[in-house]
C-alpha cells in the first residue's frame, strides 16, 4: 500500500513526511492501543497486594518490593527504548518489548514465593516501559501534526480502559481463582499483540527515519550512555521508594541518592563531552518538550494519591468494602478513559496548552473534593469526586501527550515519548514516597486525625496539579 510523501504546509520543517495510508494509520492506532491497554493492566496488582502477602507469607514492606522494582526498571528503561527506536525503527524494539513483558508475566504466574516474583518484575517493567514509550511515538510518526492530537487522545484512552479492567477484572480474578490468575490472563492478549505487531507494523513506519545530517556518534546508538542513564533512574526510584519505608535520611535510601547524584554527573559529563548521545541534540528546544514533561510529572505524582491513599480512606474511615473500592477505582479509569478519548480531539481545535491546563484545574479540583470528602461523607460525594478527578487526569494526559509530541521531528518521537513516560513513572514513585511522609508527618509530629491529615495532604496534591497546569501557560508566555 504506497504512502503519500506530501508534507503539508502546518508539518514542522524539520520533521519526516507523514504517513498518509489509512490502513497504516488504523494499524498504528490499534497496536498502539494494545500496547497501552496490556501495559495499565498490571493495576490489577495494586488490588491484589494483600492477597499477596497472605499467600506469600511475607509482611506488607517485603511484598511492596513488587511495586518498587517494577516502577525501577520502567524508569530506567524509557530512554534507553526510544533511543533504539529512533535508531533502529520502532518494530524490532517493541517487538522484543512484548516478548519479554508475556515471557516475564507467565513465568511470575508459576512461582509460588516472593524472591523470583520480584526478580521477574524487572523484566517485565522493561517490556512495559517500551510499551508506553513505543506506543505514542507510533502514533505520532502515522499521523501530521494536524492530527496528531486526536490520534494521540484515542491511543491513550487505551490506558484508562486497561486500568479499568485491571481494576476490576483484576479484583475478581485474584479473590475467584488467585493471584497467579492476573499474570497468566495477560499471555493471550500478549500473543496477540504480538502477532499484529510482526504481521502489520512494516514499511517506513517501521523502519528508523534517516538521520543524514548529524556527525557519525548520534548516528550510532549510545550504550554507555544507556547504561548510565538506565542505572541512574532505577536507582533513583529505589531511593525514594526505600526513603518512604525506611526514613528519608536512613543510610539506604541516602546512600542510594548520592549514587544517584554521582551517576547523574557522570552522564551530565559524557553528555557536554559528546560521548553520550542517547538524547538528541537540542531535544529540550523542542516546542512543548519542558513545559509538557514537567507538567505530567507533577501532576501525575499530585493524583496518583489516590490509588494509595484513596483505598485506605474508603475501608478505615467510611467502612465500605473492598468490592466499593474496586467500583470507584474503575469509575475513575473509566472516566480517564472519556477525558483521554476527547481531549485529544479538542487539542487539536482549540489548542494543546488550554486543554492541558483544563486538565489540571479539573483534576485539582477533584483532589480538594475527595480531601473535603471529611469522615461521613454521602457515597454520592466520593462518587463525583472520584469521577472528576477521573476525567480531569484523563483530559491532561492526552493534551500533554499533544503537546509535547504535535511538533517533533518523527525521527526524534521515540526519544520525547520516552521522557514523558519516565516522568510519568517518577511521578507515580513520588507521589507515593511525598504523600505517605505527608500525612505520617500531619499524624505524628502535628498530632492530626487520619481524616485531618488525609485532607492536608489532598490539597498540597490539589496545589501541585494547579502548579503543573501554571507552568504549562509560564512556558508558554516566555517563548512568545
Amino acid at each position: 500500500m504506497p504512502l503519500s510523501t506530501v508534507v503539508p504546509p502546518n508539518e514542522p520543517a524539520n520533521s519526516a513526511p507523514p504517513l498518509r495510508s489509512r490502513f497504516v494509520q488504523i494499524m498504528a492506532i490499534a497496536i498502539g492501543s494494545g500496547s497501552l491497554f496490556l501495559g495499565a493492566l498490571d493495576f490489577s496488582i495494586n488490588v491484589n497486594l494483600p492477597r499477596f502477602r497472605s499467600d506469600l507469607g511475607e509482611t506488607l514492606i517485603s511484598v511492596q518490593l513488587i511495586i518498587i522494582m517494577y516502577h525501577g526498571a520502567r524508569s530506567g528503561t524509557g530512554f534507553v527504548a526510544g533511543g533504539m527506536a529512533d535508531r533502529f525503527g520502532i518494530k524490532r524494539p517493541l517487538v522484543a518489548g512484548i516478548v519479554l513483558y508475556t515471557v516475564a508475566v507467565a513465568l511470575i504466574s508459576l512461582q509460588d514465593s516472593l524472591t523470583p516474583i520480584v526478580a521477574l518484575r524487572i523484566p517485565q517493567g522493561i517490556g512495559v516501559a517500551i510499551l508506553f514509550t513505543l506506543a505514542p511515538a507510533l502514533v505520532a510518526r502515522a499521523f501530521g501534526s494536524a492530527r496528531r492530537g486526536a490520534a494521540l487522545g484515542v491511543t491513550l484512552s487505551a490506558m484508562g480502559a486497561g486500568t479499568f479492567a485491571g481494576t476490576l477484572g483484576g479484583g475478581f480474578l485474584g479473590q475467584e481463582i488467585g493471584w497467579q490468575a492476573i499474570f497468566w490472563a495477560r499471555i493471550p492478549i500478549g500473543i496477540t499483540l504480538l502477532l499484529a505487531s510482526v504481521i502489520w507494523l512494516n514499511g517506513n513506519l517501521a523502519k528508523a527515519v534517516p538521520k543524514e545530517d548529524g556527525p557519525v556518534t548520534e548516528r550510532r546508538f549510545d550504550l554507555p550512555g544507556s547504561i548510565t542513564i538506565f542505572a541512574a533512574l532505577f536507582i533513583l526510584v529505589l531511593a525514594m521508594s526505600f526513603a518512604r519505608v525506611d526514613g528519608w535520611l536512613a543510610p539506604l535510601p541516602v546512600t542510594l541518592f548520592v549514587a544517584t547524584i554521582v551517576l547523574g554527573f557522570v552522564f551530565t559529563k559524557g553528555k557536554r563531552s559528546g560521548r553520550f548521545t542517547i538524547f538528541p541534540a537540542g531535544l529540550t528546544s523542542f516546542s512543548g518538550f519542558k513545559s509538557g514533561v514537567t507538567s505530567n510529572l507533577l501532576l501525575t505524582a499530585s493524583a496518583f494519591v489516590m490509588w494509595f491513599l484513596f483505598p485506605f480512606y474508603i475501608a478505615d474511615v467510611i467502612g465500605r468494602s473492598g468490592l466499593t473500592l474496586g467500583a470507584l477505582l474503575a469509575l475513575m479509569a473509566g472516566m480517564n478513559f472519556a477525558g483521554s478519548s476527547v481531549a485529544g480531539w479538542l487539542a487539536d481545535r482549540v489548542g494543546d496548552r488550554p486543554i492541558t491546563f483544563i486538565g489540571t484545574i479539573i483534576t485539582a479540583t477533584g483532589l480538594i473534593l475527595a480531601g473535603s470528602a471529611g469522615s461521613a461523607p454521602t457515597m454520592a460525594t466520593v462518587v463525583i469526586a472520584t469521577a472528576v478527578l477521573g476525567f480531569g487526569f484523563g483530559i491532561h494526559q492526552a493534551a500533554v501527550y499533544a503537546l509535547t509530541l504535535r511538533g517533533t521531528p518523527s525521527e526524534h518521537t521515540g526519544a520525547i515519548s520516552a521522557a514523558l513516560t519516565v516522568s510519568q513513572t517518577i511521578g507515580t514513585v513520588l507521589s507515593i514516597a511525598l504523600m505517605t511522609s505527608l500525612i505520617n508527618w500531619q499524624q505524628s509530629s502535628n498530632g492530626s486525625t487520619f481524616v485531618e491529615a488525609y485532607r492536608f495532604t489532598y490539597f498540597i496534591a490539589a496545589g501541585i496539579a494547579v502548579v503543573a497546569g501554571v507552568i504549562v501557560l509560564k512556558f508558554h508566555r516566555k517563548s512568545i
